[in-house]
């Protein structure tokens, strides 16, 4: 089993001669050009329907707000940890737009602005909450050239969400930014952090709160590997290379966080240190007591980050997780409720199988159950660097050999499975507790088929890639089509209203490749 994982893990990671560079976007739009006087890495957490929380670095410790540009003649002063400033407003209306700077208004200030949410159990005064998912985004920092850089990756797939926003959405604006780990590559330093998620979405995530999810990219460097046990390269003629390779950590321990292979890093795992999360239900939800996950409300919307690549690799760590998302669930009133982390349940993605390996198969053997029995209505991970989304299901827990689309999936008139498209929605949960699960891990890259020559066990795909029976299946003239799959960059948007929940795959040209629709009963 161990085996099966470092193959997948390291497929992402391998590079002949470069393993980690921390690389800036070209196109100078995505660079902010800071000095030690302006306010940097400015972003927002935990915008609830009366406070919000502003983050940055550098820069003045003051910010001015209020809810009309003309008159900013509110303060806070920022209270600094882990390196970074925050200001907490509150005090603040609901589902109101506030306007933000740092400086006092006037010639050439910088005025940011957000939407608070609107009261619990509400919808913004739009009628919608507008989501964005992004799963395995961080790849401007994998390396500068050759076959494992994916320089401009991301941008394009933000750039076809932003088509699609203004083309199809009338650029609604986004209430929330849901991460699905792997945001930062390889090794998820600080640094990484920067070129592949900050300086990207630099507009977005001033005026959206981020809610993220650990990834195995998140956790830095695992123990030293002999990679031509794996691959060949022309070094390996000479005996084996030992190498540190980032996102194959397998501890369960936030605090072994090591970047470079030297040992823990003493400022600790990056991930934590730069977001602020809400371990004592403060958003919402029944307090976790640990930012590694936690859940929050927004509006008449439910969101629940679990923990795949810490917690879930300690039986008991993820018992614990396992009755506190029992808990948060049971207490739950909320019209929708949305569930995140990195490790999928069902994939056949490239080198990750969630028949082989472990943290895929504990998240689906421990947590869908509990999913499916308390009202979750869709799951989404990234990981597999492909798009893969499942029928309406409920009840298979077992290898993918034993899925029996008759059993597991709801049907249709005919017998067949339903897509939950057109004038066939799935029917929310009811008395059998149905959910999706959806696999989105290519916002930043997407895997192409390659089969692997003989005596070969890595940088190819497994025979049967994208070919798992519990995900529906796709029409030959689909783009990127594989059987049960679409092998193309592209980001989730996620759309709840009153009545219905609608999820699309939109491709990085800005084109909606898949849909389903679940309808409220």
């Amino acid at each position: 089993m161990f085996r099966n994982n470092l193959i997948g893990m390291l497929c992402v990671a391998l590079s002949p001669f470069v393993f980690s560079v921390a690389a800036q976007a070209d196109d100078p739009s995505t660079v902010r050009q800071e000095t030690a006087a302006e306010p940097g890495r400015i972003f927002l957490q935990q915008v609830s329907f009366d406070s919000a929380m502003v983050k940055w670095r550098d820069g003045p410790d003051t910010i001015w707000y209020g809810s009309k540009p003309e008159e900013l003649n509110l303060t806070v002063t920022a209270s600094v940890e882990a390196h970074h400033k925050i200001a907490r407003l509150e005090g603040l209306s609901p589902d109101t737009r506030y306007y933000y700077t740092f400086q006092e208004t006037g010639p050439g200030a910088t005025i940011m602005s957000f939407r608070t949410a609107p009261v619990p159990g509400s919808l913004p005064d739009d009628g919608n909450t507008h989501i964005w998912l992004l799963g395995d985004s961080g790849t401007a920092t994998q390396g500068i050239q050759g076959t494992f850089s994916h320089e401009g990756e991301a941008i394009d797939v933000m750039n076809g969400f932003l088509k699609y926003n203004k083309s199809q959405a009338g650029d609604e604006p986004l209430d929330l930014l849901l991460l699905l780990g792997d945001n930062a590559y390889l090794e998820g330093t600080d640094e990484q952090w920067q070129g592949a998620f900050f300086d990207i979405y630099t507009d977005i995530i001033q005026g959206t709160a981020t809610w993220p999810t650990i990834g195995n990219h998140e956790m830095g460097v695992g123990a030293p590997l002999d990679i031509c046990i794996f691959t060949k390269i022309p070094a390996c003629e000479a005996g084996p290379v030992m190498m540190n390779v980032g996102g194959i950590s397998a501890s369960s321990d936030p605090d072994s966080y090591d970047s470079d292979g030297d040992g823990p890093d003493p400022s600790g795992l990056p991930y934590l240190n730069i977001f602020t999360l809400p371990s004592k239900g403060e958003m919402g939800g029944v307090p976790s007591g640990t930012e590694q996950y936690y859940s929050f409300n927004y509006g008449n919307v439910h969101v629940v980050s679990l923990d795949s690549q810490l917690t879930n690799r300690d039986k008991t760590m993820r018992a614990t997780m396992r009755d506190w998302l029992v808990d948060d669930l049971s207490a739950n009133e909320s019209d929708w409720t949305i569930v995140i982390f990195h490790h999928p349940p069902y994939s056949k993605g490239s080198n990750h199988d969630s028949d082989r390996e472990q943290n895929e198969i504990d998240m689906r053997v421990t947590f869908a159950p509990v999913f499916e029995n308390y009202g979750v209505d869709v799951i989404y991970s990234g990981h597999s660097h492909s798009y893969e989304r499942s029928w309406y299901l409920r009840g298979h827990y077992g290898m993918s050999d034993s899925f029996d689309v008759t059993r597991d999936a709801l049907l249709d008139a005919d017998g067949n499975p339903r897509l939950g498209q057109g004038s066939e929605p799935y029917p929310q949960g009811g008395a059998e507790g149905r959910a999706v699960y959806t696999v989105a891990g290519n916002a930043g890259k997407a895997d192409k088929q390659k089969l692997c020559p003989e005596g070969q066990v890595m940088g190819c795909t497994l025979p049967n890639w994208l070919q798992h029976p519990a995900h529906r299946t796709f029409s030959e003239s689909t783009p990127g089509y594989q059987r049960n799959g679409i092998a193309l960059k592209g980001s989730i948007v996620l759309d709840a209203n009153k009545s219905s929940l609608t999820s699309r795959f939109v491709d990085e040209h800005g084109q909606v490749l898949d849909y389903f629709t679940i309808k409220r009963n």
